[in-house]
């Protein structure tokens, strides 16, 4: 099962009203997705994950205010597809390479399926993927 935004990767995002605000709580995750840009599909891994945006590493680098469509693969959880924009781009202090990336939310109900994709991994990484081991039992 896969949830579908209708993303269109050819239309650009409109720009954001302001400078980026982290007001959504974010979670140290074990994601991975797939980035589409114009210039081809990339795999990263997801560093940290909230209903607004995501910290993407372990890929190449993207243009600040690249569009794209993002395949986020949530351990236990369906695909989740949607919109994005990169935001910022840099180093971390540890030297990893890393892309901030914002979310287009077309509807409430792709945030909602963020949300709880965000619960099922933050309960997963509480239990050290016990859960998971449970669920395939």
């Amino acid at each position: 099962m896969t949830m579908d935004t209708q993303a269109d990767p050819t239309r650009a995002p409109s720009p954001s009203s302001g400078p980026e605000r982290r007001v959504h709580p974010r979670v140290d995750s074990d994601t991975h997705c797939v980035v589409k840009t114009r210039a081809g599909m990339y795999e990263y891994r997801v560093r940290n994950l909230s209903v607004s945006g995501a910290l993407l590493t372990d890929g190449p680098p993207l243009h600040e205010r690249c569009p794209m469509v993002v395949i986020l693969r949530v351990p236990l959880y369906p695909e989740v597809r949607i919109l994005a924009r990169v935001v910022r781009t840099g180093s971390d202090e540890d030297g990893t390479e890393s892309v901030g990336i914002e979310f287009v939310h077309r509807s409430d109900i792709t945030e909602d399926h963020i949300q709880a994709a965000l619960l099922s991994e933050l309960e997963r990484s509480r239990t050290n993927g016990r859960i998971a081991d449970v669920l395939r039992a």
